[in-house]
């Protein structure tokens, strides 16, 4: 386990819901997995999850949420912002990648985000983006 000097921040909207959905797993405690996982089509997903322990190779990002990152997402993450926002139609974490022409958004274009879980493989199952509770 590396404490990590990686760049990814969270607004304070994300903070919040992120404790929120936290609590809501009964998971407080626990570490949010954040990891870039590369498409077939050449674009990139990103996938959460929830685990009770880091890896000897994880970054590890101490804050109101503990953060883990893989060695191969660390990079692709360095100096993104992860947000959380609310619309009338749709609900959901969004993603500010400047490595990548186009973030993560819920709903639209690309990936959708879908509901948490506290599978340590990640949230809401499969590929695509899953980006948290709603």
């Amino acid at each position: 386990m590396v404490s990590s000097t990686i760049v990814l921040e969270f607004t304070d909207a994300a903070t919040s819901k992120l404790l929120e959905v936290l609590d809501e797993q009964d998971a407080k405690g626990q570490y949010l997995r954040v990891a870039v996982i590369t498409a077939p089509h050449g674009g990139i997903d990103y996938q959460f999850g929830l685990e009770e322990a880091p890896q000897d190779s994880d970054k590890v990002i101490d804050g109101a949420v503990k953060v883990l990152i893989d060695d191969e997402s660390a990079p692709l993450l360095e100096g993104s912002s992860i947000d959380y926002v609310e619309g009338f139609e749709r609900s959901g974490f969004v993603i500010s990648n400047p490595n990548f022409a186009s973030g993560c958004a819920c709903g639209g274009g690309g990936c959708g985000c879908g509901g948490a879980s506290d599978s340590a493989g990640g949230c809401g199952g499969g590929g695509g983006c899953a980006c948290g509770g709603h």
